[in-house]
C-alpha cells in the first residue's frame, strides 16, 4: 500500500490501515461527548472569549467531523458557520451528526449545490443546497487553496491541527486572507514542535504515559516556528501576524486591517 499523508496527525499512516479506515478510526475516537466537553468546547470558548467583537460569518477550515463548527453554532446561533474539509468521509459524518433526519448520506461540494438568499453573496458561484436542510451551519467539501467564497466574507477563520496537513500551505494562507473581511482574524493552532523539554514535562505530568507518548508524536509531526514564519512571510502576512506559545499549542493570530 502506498503511504499517504495522514490528514489527522500530519504523519504517515500505519501500514495496517487504509486512509479511509484511518479517518473512520479518528472519527470514532474524537467525535465524542467527552472530547467535546474537555477539548473542543473549551477551545472554542477561549477563542470567542478573546475577540473584541462578535463574529457573524465564521469559517472552520479543515473541520474534520465538524465538532468545532457545531460548538460555534451552539454559542452563536445567529451567525453563519461554514465547516470546510477535503474529505468526503469527514463531511458526510459532520452532516449526519448535525442533522440526523437526513435520509441520505450527502456530501455537499463547493462545485455544486444552492443556498439561502441571505448567504448567496458569500460564494463566488451561486450555491444551492438549501433544499437539503435549512440552517446557519453548513458543511461542504472544498480545497483550502481554492476556496469557493467571495472576497472579505468572513469575520473569523479557525484552523485547529489543520495547517500542517494542507497540501498547498502558501496559497492556502493567501486564500484565507482573501476571504477574510476587514477587521477579521485568522486563528491557527498547532502543537509546539520546538517546546522546551522541561516545559513539556511540566504540562504533561498529570497525563498517562500513553497519552504523553501520543503527544510527543504529534509534536514531532508539526512544523517549527521558523517554518511558520517562512510561510507567513512568503504570503505577505508576516507583519499582520502574531505567534505565541499557548500551553502545548502554538497560536498564530493573523489580522486583516483595511
Amino acid at each position: 500500500m502506498r503511504m499517504q499523508e495522514d490528514a489527522v496527525l500530519g504523519c504517515k499512516l500505519s501500514k495496517s490501515l487504509s486512509f479511509s479506515q484511518d479517518e473512520e478510526l479518528y472519527i470514532a475516537t474524537s467525535d465524542t461527548k467527552i472530547k467535546m466537553k474537555e477539548d473542543y468546547a473549551p477551545f472554542v470558548d477561549k477563542i470567542l472569549g478573546s475577540l473584541p467583537y462578535v463574529p457573524n460569518n465564521i469559517l472552520d477550515l479543515g473541520c474534520g467531523p465538524g465538532y468545532i463548527a457545531r460548538r460555534i453554532s451552539e454559542i452563536l446561533p445567529n451567525a453563519f458557520v461554514f465547516g470546510v474539509d477535503k474529505s468526503v468521509t469527514m463531511i458526510n459524518h459532520a452532516n449526519k451528526v448535525f442533522n440526523k433526519t437526513l435520509k441520505n448520506n450527502f456530501a455537499f461540494s463547493s462545485g455544486y449545490g444552492a443556498g439561502k438568499k441571505d448567504i448567496i453573496n458569500m460564494f463566488i458561484n451561486e450555491p444551492d443546497y438549501s433544499n437539503y436542510y435549512d440552517s446557519r451551519l453548513k458543511y461542504m467539501i472544498a480545497d483550502s487553496a481554492n476556496l469557493p467564497f467571495c472576497n472579505c466574507g468572513f469575520d473569523l477563520i479557525i484552523l485547529k491541527g489543520t495547517f500542517k496537513c494542507l497540501e498547498d500551505k502558501l496559497n492556502s494562507l493567501k486564500e484565507m486572507h482573501r476571504v477574510l473581511g476587514c477587521g477579521g482574524e485568522i486563528f491557527i493552532y498547532e502543537f509546539r514542535k520546538d517546546i522546551p523539554e522541561d516545559e513539556f514535562i511540566m504540562l504533561t505530568e498529570q497525563m498517562s504515559p500513553q497519552k504523553t507518548k501520543s503527544l510527543r508524536r504529534k509534536l514531532n509531526c508539526s512544523l517549527d516556528i521558523g517554518e511558520y514564519k517562512k510561510y507567513l512571510f512568503e504570503a505577505g502576512l508576516a507583519k499582520f501576524s502574531d505567534i505565541k506559545p499557548d500551553g502545548l499549542d502554538l497560536k498564530i493570530r493573523i489580522s486583516k486591517n483595511c
